[in-house]
């Protein structure tokens, strides 16, 4: 399987193993391109939730690196935002921006079956940790990246 690396990041100054792999960045075509910020703040997010949950929650990444192919791709499906649809023309998935967003949700297990964090819930714990977090799709994703780092 290509790009099934586990990916590190820095905790209190140590690297770590993350809960992350490459490819659940990666576009279609397998380009990848992960700002080690984005992994931080995703990392934070897990430790929160699963405190908040008093157990293992598993960040579920939708959506990572994207090409301008894809994001034409997708706009064709969803529409883009200035013409009434949730596509960014000039979206923060594009590899220009560093690989600093991911659409994603969040799960974990209950009696054998998997829960889904409800989408305001994991949004509201986003803001804790990303720059830009939007929480209103209608497929339940929540949109977040660091923009600022």
């Amino acid at each position: 399987m290509r790009n099934d690396l586990v990916l590190c990041w820095k905790d209190n100054g140590l690297i770590r193993p993350s809960h992350f792999r490459l490819r659940e960045f990666e576009s279609e075509s397998g380009l990848v391109v992960v700002s080690p910020s984005l992994i931080e703040a995703l990392e934070a997010l897990r430790k929160n939730l699963c405190q908040k949950y008093s157990t293992e929650v598993e960040i579920v990444i939708t959506s990572g690196t994207r090409t301008e192919s894809d994001n034409i791709l997708l706009a064709k499906r969803l529409g883009w935002i200035d013409e009434g649809g949730v596509v960014a023309r000039d979206s923060r998935h594009l590899p220009k921006y560093g690989g600093i967003a991911a659409d994603l949700y969040a799960r974990y297990r209950q009696l054998g079956s998997w829960v889904v964090v409800a989408q305001n819930v994991v949004g509201s714990a986003c803001r804790q940790y990303f720059e830009y977090v939007k929480d209103d799709y209608d497929d339940g994703h929540v949109h977040a990246d660091v923009r600022g780092r």
